[in-house]
């Protein structure tokens, strides 16, 4: 891949984690490279396109980390399952499931297909830890693996758009709560 592909992957996946998929235009991009608008949709001819590239980028980057998690405990995989969300606060970014979930149902359907499938990839992962953990009596919990997993995750998404609104640090509070609840 190109540098100048790789960089206007990365700027597009900034800009959707900071203002969101409908809030940046190929201009921004251009602006921020010092290119044409031409030089971008010669990598991406259509929004969407660079939309599933960064899509992509994260779901790769997600398979990667799991695979080298292989060994670690459940709990050891929650913490690093958490991090992920950690970071991305520091980073004053949300998710990127958040922050184009928010924006779903104007989201061209490539770019819905590429999401859910993304989404399902988290999704398996955290169940499958929170599975081990359970048959190792390292997690225990009343609602069903599928129910914790949805919490999980929605309450780590949650706290990173709620900290972009309240002054006190929410997604702390569902980090303890986390490791309180399990």
């Amino acid at each position: 891949m190109s540098d100048t592909k790789q960089k206007i992957i990365d700027i597009a996946e900034r800009l959707i984690r900071t203002r969101g998929y409908n809030a940046f235009s190929y201009k921004d991009i251009a602006k921020e490279l010092n290119i044409k608008n031409a030089a971008i949709h010669y990598h991406f001819p259509a929004k969407s396109d660079l939309g599933v590239a960064v899509i992509e980028k994260n779901q790769t980057g997600f398979t990667n980390q799991t695979s080298e998690w292989i060994t670690l405990s459940p709990a050891q995989k929650l913490e690093v399952f958490i991090q992920i969300y950690a970071t991305s606060k520091k980073n004053n970014c949300v998710c990127f499931v958040g922050a184009l979930g928010a924006s779903y149902d104007s989201l061209p359907e490539d770019m819905q297909k590429s999401l859910q499938n993304a989404t399902q990839e988290i999704k398996q992962w955290v169940e499958d830890f929170l599975q081990q953990g359970l048959k190792n009596n390292v997690f225990s919990f009343r609602c069903t693996i599928t129910e914790m997993a949805d919490l999980i995750i929605t309450a780590l998404a949650a706290s990173l758009i709620l900290d972009k609104i309240n002054t006190r640090n929410v997604f702390e509070s569902v980090r303890n709560a986390l490791k309180g609840v399990l």
